[in-house]
């Protein structure tokens, strides 16, 4: 069977696994920064918005940066080092939901060994609580018989 015909018949591909989405870094989103020559020397002023170039240098893809808020500025094509830094550095500060992720995650620990524990002492009184069941039932047969022994009459003898 072709595989038209599979996709005529409604079978559709297994979708490849979604991969999570990486969390916003916590603070503003750095500026970039141009070189410009003005008259005899270099000018280092703010520019309109990061290169696509600093972007990969970053390890960040466009549409991620943008919905961050960072500053793109798609006609420039240059890469300078230290907007690649500023944006690496701020792209790998811990964000707030990251913290409560892993706090988060503590906690399930935490509650999976109390639970783990609490298990345990279950076990050990309903051990405990048979313990005692056998021995009341023994006490409880114990003052059946001394109850039947004296509840029998006595024969009488005839003198």
């Amino acid at each position: 069977m072709s595989s038209r015909q599979e996709k005529a018949k409604g079978e559709t591909k297994q979708e490849p696994a979604k991969t999570p989405k990486p969390l916003k870094p916590t603070g503003k989103a750095p500026e970039a920064m141009v070189t410009s020559r003005h008259g005899t020397g270099v000018v280092t002023r703010l520019g309109r918005g990061f290169s696509m170039g600093e972007l990969a240098g970053a390890e960040l893809t466009g549409n991620l940066a943008s919905n961050w808020g960072v500053k793109l500025d798609l006609r420039r094509r240059s890469v300078i080092d230290s907007n690649v830094q500023s944006l690496k550095s701020w792209s790998s500060h811990p964000s707030a939901a990251r913290k409560i992720e892993s706090r988060v995650k503590e906690v399930e620990e935490e509650i999976e060994k109390v639970g783990r524990e609490v298990k345990k002492e279950a076990v050990k009184v309903e051990k405990e609580a048979e313990k005692v069941e056998r021995q009341v039932k023994k006490e409880v047969v114990k003052a059946e018989k001394a109850a039947r022994r004296k509840a029998k009459p006595k024969k009488k003898t005839k003198p």
